[in-house]
């Protein structure tokens, strides 16, 4: 019996899933095959923001219809294929927390609320398949969740996510 566990996506992994990236042929093949997959409310609004920024901002921007295509396959999938954790923001624990993490590390905000939220995921404290795997194409991200002890899959840098603790 495979043991379901669950993968969180940060937002440059949602982006991955939608715009052709380092790693993207990677990731999808992964998404369609796996499932429990789940992101931040940070990191949802976060990716969004990486799409406008692609449009209206790269020096090569992509077109109107990769944009639009991308935000609506991302607000599609919202609750169906990726679940939306809401993070508590605006409680004062939660937040020291989230700051000592982004202090630690020279982190940013949204990269450690996403440590902070995977931690808090019930079956982290397990050494086993079961245990949460985060899933980015950040490198910074990836060594800060790493030495939280948390499972990564950094997506430009292996074929698929190690298996085990």
């Amino acid at each position: 019996m495979k043991l379901s566990r669950t993968h969180y996506l940060d937002a440059s992994a949602i982006v991955k899933l939608f715009i052709r990236e380092e790693g993207s042929d990677t990731l999808q093949a992964y998404f369609n095959k796996e499932s429990d997959f789940r992101t931040t409310n940070v990191c949802f609004v976060e990716a969004l923001m990486v799409l406008k920024r692609k449009r209206f901002c790269d020096k090569v921007p992509i077109s109107d219809e990769e944009y639009f295509s991308a935000c609506d396959q991302l607000l599609g999938w919202a609750h169906k294929k990726i679940e939306i954790e809401d993070i508590e923001m605006k409680d004062r624990m939660v937040f020291s927390e989230v700051e000592k993490v982004a202090r630690k590390y020279n982190i940013d905000v949204s990269d450690a609320f996403q440590i902070v939220s995977v931690k808090g995921n019930y079956f982290s404290r397990f050494k086993s398949d079961s245990k949460p795997i985060l899933i980015t194409g950040d490198g910074p991200l990836a060594k800060a969740a790493e030495m939280e002890e948390i499972r990564v899959w950094n997506v430009r840098e292996k074929p698929e996510p190690d298996r085990g603790n």
